[in-house]
């Protein structure tokens, strides 16, 4: 008997008390295939050859291999072989300490950690921290596999501690696989999510969801550290974070653009260069953002002039954008918003009462994003809020369609939460934290209805807001009444709403009877 024979046998003898009888039979029959095929190969032991031939030897179909690696997995498991798949990832690595254990090793730990950390351990102690937020087994399944990969990445380069250097090579060696097509993107993200998950639980000792940005540093060191500096002015002069980070996209779109990867390229900089970056911009964005890319641009300028990277100051060399306004704003017909307000008791109960604040109290996007309980007053059937973009305090009557819709909502889909969380509208996939955006709610509902807007092709929150608008012009409703519940505090925010009031810009418009005339000084000359 040979030594794949004998090793087969102990593992059949093994499984035989676990099984039932038909699974124990055809666990046989699929290692006596095993030993038909060793011989036919002359292969008369355990070995990575045979593992690999039995495991390709599937006749296309997944379910004979899935028990093909099964069964490798098991003779590899009880010889010792230490056999990888195809891809190198061993068949049976060394089980993770159990939770009891690194609950012990972390006692009393201070954070950040200091010390050498086991990244088994790591790993072990950040699945537990991510328990609370009520993932699905599947998702943490995701993590694991995440996980797994970073600790043989480790393994591979001789460690088995924690190094944030590298986790940082590891992220950009997955970066590498995706950008090179041998990795789908939804697995670049679980690496990169389950990576920040040890970084912060090292730095923290905990773990809060969050949405993870992507890694945008600049490939050229010299550059990356001009790009540090121009982020650090920008701080210091207090801009909010979106106003920086719209800053760190012009700058690393504009180095792409004009093909710097040196200072001394940067310091060299020409109006042709400066132009080719106008240009190259002008071919990615719309006109609208093109108003809020050409002044940062320019700021940009006047900071490598400033900081002494470049040469001249090219700001002069940047003209102002000027966007008109094409047509008047877009607005959903009173056709289709009947249609819409009547789907939507086919909808989710959240989505009914999104779009329902949108369309009837016309609240922005981030308003009903951060809605919070406080904010509603049921007994005076009011919603009093500060409003996020101007800080100004908004009074809306709690109407009762909105009101029914909303209170449906929080009784009967909304995801329950242990805390008393102040927000209202959830996600529905756990971690149950607030929205984000309601952008998407409202986009898709128009789309699958196949609603398209009058005087545009706008899609977001501001389509049912100025959809209330167009309401109230047509029912004669006073203009003070209009800014009071768009929440304006000045009338020049108005103009963008006014101009939906069809019937006085007919009376406003000339006639064309001036048209070939020209006049000067009061006296009136024919072409």
């Amino acid at each position: 008997m040979t030594k794949l024979e004998t090793s087969i046998n102990i593992v059949l003898q093994q499984l035989k008390t676990k099984l039932a009888t038909e699974t124990w039979m055809s666990r046989r029959r699929y290692f006596n295939q095993m030993l038909k095929l060793a011989e036919s190969l002359g292969i008369n032991e355990p070995c990575q050859k045979l593992y690999a031939a039995f495991v390709a030897d599937d006749n296309g179909s997944k379910e004979r291999r899935s028990l093909h690696i099964y069964c490798v997995k098991l003779l590899d498991a009880a010889t010792g072989t230490q056999a990888k798949n195809e891809s190198g990832v061993p068949y049976n690595e060394s089980p993770l300490p159990c939770k009891e254990e690194v609950l012990e090793y972390f006692q009393n730990r201070q954070y950040p950690l200091t010390i050498r950390v086991n990244i088994e351990h790591l790993i072990v102690k950040s699945e537990i921290e991510m328990q609370p937020l009520g993932l699905s087994e599947s998702t943490i399944g995701q993590y694991r596999h995440a996980w797994m990969d970073i600790r043989r990445y480790f393994i591979n380069n001789g460690s088995i501690v924690y190094d944030e250097r590298l986790i940082q090579d590891f992220l950009q060696e997955v970066d590498s696989q995706w950008n090179s097509g041998f990795m789908e993107e939804w697995k670049r993200k679980i690496n990169r999510k389950a990576a920040h998950v040890l970084k912060e639980v090292v730095n923290t000792g905990i773990y809060k969801w969050k949405l993870i940005k992507p890694n945008i540093n600049c490939s050229h060191t010299e550059i990356e550290s001009i790009r540090i500096r121009y982020l650090a002015s920008l701080t210091h002069r207090n801009l909010s974070q979106s106003t920086i980070d719209l800053h760190d996209y012009v700058f690393r779109k504009t180095v792409g653009f004009i093909g710097a990867e040196t200072e001394k390229e940067l310091q060299s900089l020409s109006p042709d260069k400066v132009q080719l970056a106008i240009i190259s911009f002008a071919e990615v964005c719309n006109k609208r953002s093109m108003t809020t890319i050409v002044p940062i641009l320019r700021s940009l300028l006047v900071f490598l002039y400033t900081d002494g990277i470049a040469e001249w100051d090219l700001s002069g060399v940047v003209m102002s954008a000027f966007m008109h306004r094409g047509s008047v704003a877009a607005y959903i017909s009173e056709k289709d918003r009947v249609a819409l307000t009547t789907q939507l008791d086919d909808e989710p109960k959240r989505d009914k009462a999104i779009i329902l604040l949108a369309i009837k109290l016309g609240l922005r996007d981030c308003d009903i994003s951060n809605l919070t309980f406080q904010d509603i007053d049921w007994h005076n059937d009011k919603i009093l809020l500060n409003q996020k973009k101007t800080g100004e305090p908004l009074v809306l009557p709690l109407i009762p369609d909105v009101g029914n819709a909303l209170m449906d909502y929080i009784l009967n889909e909304r995801p329950k939460r242990e805390d008393r969380y102040p927000f209202i509208f959830l996600r529905k996939q756990a971690p149950h934290n607030k929205l984000a955006s309601v952008y998407p709610i409202c986009s898709n509902l128009l789309q699958e209805m196949g609603i398209k807007p009058v005087n545009g092709t706008g899609q977001g929150v501001h389509v049912f807001r100025y959809t209330m608008v167009h309401r109230m012009l047509v029912a004669k409703v006073p203009h003070q009444v209009i800014t009071d519940a768009l929440g304006h505090a000045s009338k020049e925010s108005d103009k963008p709403y006014i101009s939906m009031e069809e019937s006085m810009l007919r009376m406003c418009a000339l006639d064309l009877s001036v048209i070939g005339r020209i006049s000067w000084k009061g006296a009136i000359f024919n072409e």
